[in-house]
């Protein structure tokens, strides 16, 4: 399947309420011109992706927290997810688009034997499923956006990304920081 399709369902469902992460990545790319709604972090480095969203579930407590991440970037601290699993936060949906590829550096573990959807099993996460179609992703994610319980979905996609016509503009350091931060002061229940 390819990302992009499930990016289009994915903010078809949701409100501008909602908190999105990215990890640097192609997600990042193709989730800035699809969703402007709600704050958006758009790029964070690998790795840190699923750690920051975790920070803003806790922070935020009523409110959804996506972390859009990838096989590459949650491959560079696997241990996040013994610590996502032992906070459980019931507002946290992580979804890792798994290309099996480090953009144009070459393939991730995940080409080989690596199991993202195991590894988040192994360290305690009781909700999680790898989904291979379109169909799948519907299926499992749109239910966890209305469920107040953690949940994992590891989406397995096709290298590569869409041509947009609007080209990702990455915000480094401050401006995104201000931009973030300033969508969220707009929230009633931002405590800054």
């Amino acid at each position: 399947m390819k990302r992009f399709d499930c990016l289009k369902l994915l903010a078809s469902w949701i409100d501008e309420e909602v908190i999105t992460v990215t990890s640097l990545s192609t997600t990042a790319r193709e989730w800035s011109p699809l969703w402007k709604k709600g704050p958006n972090f758009y790029g964070l480095n690998l790795g840190l992706c699923l750690p920051f969203a975790q920070g803003l579930s806790l922070a935020f407590p009523r409110r959804k927290v996506i972390a859009l991440d990838s096989d590459g970037s949650l491959l560079l601290d696997t241990s996040t997810l013994v610590t996502v699993a032992d906070i459980n936060p019931p507002n946290l949906l992580a979804i890792v688009f798994d290309n099996q590829r480090y953009g144009a550096m070459g393939p991730t573990a995940t080409s080989r034997k690596a199991d993202i959807e195991k590894l988040a099993q192994g360290a305690g996460i009781k909700v999680t499923a790898t989904l291979h179609t379109v169909e799948e992703f519907a299926s499992s994610v749109k239910p966890a956006l209305d469920r107040s319980e953690l949940s994992f979905f590891v989406a397995k996609v096709e290298p590569g990304r869409e041509p947009i016509e609007n080209e990702y503009m990455r915000f480094d350091g401050r401006p995104m920081r201000d931009a973030f931060v300033e969508k969220l002061r707009r929230y009633p229940d931002y405590c800054g």
